[in-house]
């Protein structure tokens, strides 16, 4: 490819995405809003991954080392990040107040947990946390020491999960995720199926 023709190709890419990007972050209503998200670009689709966050208390806060911000927030709070295919590292953090019904003001927080993973082109991941009882395993990947606030609390650590939308059944974060991907754009075919 020509230097021209790989400027001009640069040069549409930026111009496609600043259009969905206002469309993804402007304030809308329901299905009117469009484009719901920049990840219905094809251009996008065909050169990067998209990794999504639905939870709120769940925050990705460094990709590859460097200090994560998403490239797209939905009116649903919905983090959209778009990654080069290849390997990356995550890492997250994950707060929440406890339940008022449990009858004590408590918050619980996880430490960082990095989780490196292969991100294909056009497939879309998402993004989660366990929490799990006992002590941090020091032979596993992408857990870390769950802290709270209550007196005694329980020995806790949680998981960094990050599952392809594609492949992965049975998780609400991903079933949520598919159905996201719906209201994004129209009925789901997974590519890998």
């Amino acid at each position: 490819m020509s230097l021209r023709a790989s400027h001009f190709f640069v040069l549409s890419l930026c111009i496609l995405s600043s259009f969905a990007l206002v469309g993804c972050c402007h304030n809308c209503g329901g299905d009117s809003c469009t484009p719901r998200s920049a990840w219905q670009s094809p251009t996008i689709q065909a050169t990067r991954a998209l990794l999504l966050v639905n939870r709120e208390e769940l925050r990705v806060i460094l990709i590859d080392g460097k200090k994560a911000r998403p490239t797209c927030v939905t009116q649903d709070g919905v983090r959209e990040y778009y990654l080069v295919p290849g390997e990356h590292t995550v890492t997250a953090v994950y707060r929440y107040a406890s339940p008022p019904e449990e009858g004590f003001m408590a918050g619980m927080h996880g430490k960082d947990a990095t989780r490196g993973m292969m991100f294909e082109t056009g497939h879309v991941y998402v993004a989660y946390y366990r929490e799990h009882p006992g002590p941090v395993p020091e032979d596993e990947p992408s857990v870390a020491y769950v802290e709270t606030n209550v007196i005694n609390p329980p020995e806790l650590y949680w998981s960094l999960e990050i599952d392809d939308t594609d492949v992965a059944e049975g998780e609400p974060e991903v079933e949520e995720a598919q159905a996201y991907l719906v209201w994004v754009y129209g009925p789901y075919e997974p590519l890998g199926k």
